[in-house]
């Protein structure tokens, strides 16, 4: 049963480039929870994929350069405080004391305060806060690192070949000081999603993880196909050409002819792959998916199975036992979790939004609870 439950987690790691679902190859880079509370105006980043490569770059353009005035004028601040005051920095009692002085005008504590409120948004409060809570949660080990270094690498490499744009610029472009912070923030959001998959997992019963494996779990089948080619952008008439060769080569398998002695006859028009055994939820298209599953042991397919990488041809060779549920129970469950927020959007903030509360979070400054509430009651 362990080999089994191997078999099955291997075949779910293969993917063929013939019919395997187009990923994503540009993620956006992970962007901080909404900030619509700013007054200023965001700058939108340009968006490389198709659905959905963990939706990503509006944080780190939305509010820089609110948040590079902010940082320059405290900077500008303490550099005048340490410079005429350097006593006065530890001996601040209350925000009545001033910070700062020039001519006949005083900066106080208080005014600093509520100019900060105004300029960041409450995704930056936010971020401390989570940040204390998850990391008692889920403490740094290696697994959450080497996840977290391959998604830098992939975010680097993605700007690279599309904005041509090298790892320091990306970093400065998108508002991280190095990339340790840049490391931070993914590491912050790794934890945020892992605890949004726990808590969506609490709303899981047996019932529908059953009812998931009866419905969607089968044993593992093994598959060959001819694939004539075309792409999704063709004209009408390549496509009908494409369709109707598809159909010829389906001719002569009816006559008679073997699959291989048809491959081997068309071997200049198709292409031919062996795709082995593949599991009930593999990385292949819908409609291949489908089409191999409705196929008897030892039977082709009678009419071309269309795909966006043009008609197949499938030949069904067997198919294994149906996993033990207990086998792969896991992996239903990750479906189930993938399902859940696919049907709503809003579960992963809501979920943040239950931590926070569990972790008795309060607000001393009434403007910054109003803004909070302001921000979640768009995902209630």
């Amino acid at each position: 049963m362990a080999k089994k439950k191997q078999e099955t987690k291997n075949n779910k790691k293969e993917k063929k480039e013939v019919v395997v679902k187009e990923e994503k190859v540009v993620k956006e880079v992970p962007k901080k929870e909404s900030k619509k509370e700013s007054k200023k105006d965001t700058k939108k980043v340009n968006k490389v994929n198709d659905d959905k490569v963990f939706k990503m770059l509006e944080f780190f353009d939305k509010y820089r350069l609110a948040i590079y005035g902010a940082v320059g004028g405290i900077l500008i601040t303490v550099l005048v405080v340490v410079i005429i005051w350097p006593d006065r920095i530890a001996t601040l009692k209350d925000g009545t004391q001033p910070v700062a002085e020039i001519d006949n005008y005083t900066v106080t504590a208080d005014d600093l305060y509520e100019d900060m409120k105004e300029l960041y948004s409450i995704s930056s409060l936010l971020d401390k806060i989570d940040n204390k809570i998850l990391e008692e949660k889920y403490p740094e080990d290696d697994n959450m690192n080497d996840e977290i270094k391959e998604q830098a690498e992939n975010y680097y490499k993605a700007y690279e070949q599309y904005y041509k744009m090298d790892k320091e610029t990306f970093l400065s472009n998108n508002g991280f000081g190095s990339e340790k912070a840049f490391l931070e923030y993914l590491k912050l959001q790794y934890r945020r999603n892992t605890y949004a998959k726990d808590y969506i997992k609490t709303l899981i019963s047996d019932k529908d993880v059953e009812k998931y494996y009866n419905d969607n779990v089968y044993g593992d089948i093994n598959t060959k196909h001819i694939l004539v080619k075309v792409d999704s952008s063709a004209s009408d008439e390549d496509k009908k050409a494409a369709e109707d060769l598809a159909k010829e080569i389906i001719s002569k398998l009816n006559d008679g002819k073997s699959f291989d002695e048809v491959k081997d006859e068309y071997k200049d028009k198709i292409t031919y792959e062996e795709l082995g055994y593949k599991s009930y939820n593999a990385n292949l298209e819908s409609a291949y998916m489908d089409a191999m599953q409705k196929l008897d042991n030892n039977s082709y397919s009678k009419e071309p199975v269309k795909t966006s990488y043009g008609y197949h041809v499938i030949y069904r060779i067997d198919q294994k036992e149906k996993p033990a549920l207990e086998d792969v129970k896991e992996e239903i469950i990750d479906s189930l979790v993938s399902e859940k927020k696919s049907e709503d959007k809003n579960i992963s903030y809501i979920a943040l939004d239950k931590m926070r509360e569990e972790a008795g979070l309060k607000f001393s400054d009434t403007v910054l609870e109003k803004k909070y509430n302001t921000y979640m009651a768009q995902y209630k």
